[in-house]
């Protein structure tokens, strides 16, 4: 099957792209005029293992309270610096099916020397504290998030700078802990690179990895030659002459961005890629079975929880080439599928409730015009009148 859009259909995927959930709302004179926008809730954690309090910041995931669905969680260093662009970035890439919602987890930083040095440098007085701060976090703040709140296994580890060392410096030290590890701009001149220095000989240990690994810096950060671009370049030559067998990475370079501005774009870049085998294989455009597709959608919701999904525009796209092909039933099982994911579509309901029509299948048309009514109606989108007569045209047939 071939993976194209014909441009008959680009109008409804511009409005698939542009579709967004329009909440009940009262009348603007019902409305208080000054609202707040809750973006996360601080906790003060006091810890044991740090024999301090802790600051940590948790953003839930747009419908957490009425879900039943378990989520995995990004634990972000750096927290509150980190997790307003963190935040942005998970939510544009959920909305557009590039990752599965997440729950986000900001750990405020309180001395970042100490807590991100994985071993003691003689000019910085006080490091070395990394594996205390991984104890922390593997047995008192991720065993406080699991206990609290609806948690998918899968873990991700992110940090940025001292942060970026921290993060790999755990993925050597504890590879079990975290199944992702999005490494941002990182510190690997400390203590003269020495973890590039280990990091051959644990790839090699653990010849069947299987984490996904983000690697991001600015090109402005430093030069190719020498610097903090070239440091991470060793590690990531290391990785690639010593590649597990289920490994994968990605090490992007991003242009005209500094030390302080990547971050933003890493996350983004990171998390884009470390979900990205949400997306539908290739193989499925070329030899499509509706056994294969629902395979791969029930994979990814095992792995990323159940709320994961393709973009609305994917499930389009191969229902629209099924259609055009006139394999109407993997059309048909595609957009029911895609409804599951996106119940608020109302151009989901008619493009299916159309291909029932082709499928001589009236009965099953006629309840989809009634679904996209309702759904018209919960969400103000005004359509009902042109259901109506879609259902009226079918019923005098």
């Amino acid at each position: 099957m071939k993976r194209i859009l014909f441009n008959t259909f680009f109008p409804l995927l511009i409005l698939l792209s542009c579709q967004s959930v329009r909440e009940e709302a009262a009348p603007l004179a019902d409305r208080d005029p000054v609202n707040s926008l809750i973006w996360g809730q601080e906790h003060i954690f006091s810890s044991r293992i740090m024999d301090e309090d802790r600051p940590i910041i948790i953003a839930l995931p747009k419908g957490y309270e009425e879900s039943a669905a378990n989520y995995p969680v990004l634990y972000l260093t750096d927290g509150r610096q980190n997790i307003w662009h963190a935040i942005g970035s998970a939510e544009v890439l959920t909305r557009t099916g590039n990752i599965p919602p997440l729950i986000i987890v900001g750990i405020e930083s309180t001395n970042r020397s100490r807590d991100f040095s994985p071993t003691v440098a003689d000019n910085w007085p006080g490091s070395g504290g990394g594996p205390k701060f991984l104890d922390f976090i593997e047995n008192e703040l991720i065993p406080f998030i699991d206990g609290n709140y609806r948690t998918h296994p899968f873990r991700v580890l992110a940090g940025h700078s001292l942060g970026g060392l921290f993060t790999a410096s755990a993925l050597i030290n504890r590879p079990e802990l975290f199944d992702a590890h999005i490494i941002m701009s990182p510190s690997f001149w400390w203590n003269e690179q020495e973890i590039v220095g280990r990091a051959a000989d644990f790839f090699q240990a653990y010849p069947t990895l299987g984490k996904s690994i983000f690697f991001g810096i600015g090109t402005l950060e430093s030069g190719t030659e020498q610097g903090m671009r070239k440091e991470l370049q060793n590690f990531v030559d290391v990785l690639r002459a010593n590649q597990p067998e289920k490994l994968r990475f990605e090490h992007r370079e991003l242009e005209n961005e500094g030390h302080m501005s990547s971050p933003l774009l890493s996350n983004y870049y990171g998390l884009k890629f470390i979900f990205s085998d949400m997306k539908v294989p290739d193989t499925l455009f070329s030899n499509y079975s509706n056994k294969a597709f629902l395979q791969h959608e029930n994979s990814i919701r095992a792995k990323y929880g159940q709320d994961a999904k393709q973009s609305a525009e994917s499930y389009v796209q191969i229902a629209f080439n099924l259609r055009d092909e006139g394999n109407l039933s993997g059309a048909i099982t595609v957009l029911k599928r895609s409804i599951e994911a996106y119940p608020f579509d109302i151009h989901l309901m008619n493009f299916l409730a159309n291909a029932y029509e082709l499928d001589h299948k009236i009965d099953a048309a006629i309840a989809i015009y009634q679904q996209a009514i309702a759904t018209s109606e919960k969400y103000n989108y005004q359509r009902e009148e042109e259901f109506a007569a879609q259902i009226k045209r079918l019923t005098d047939m």
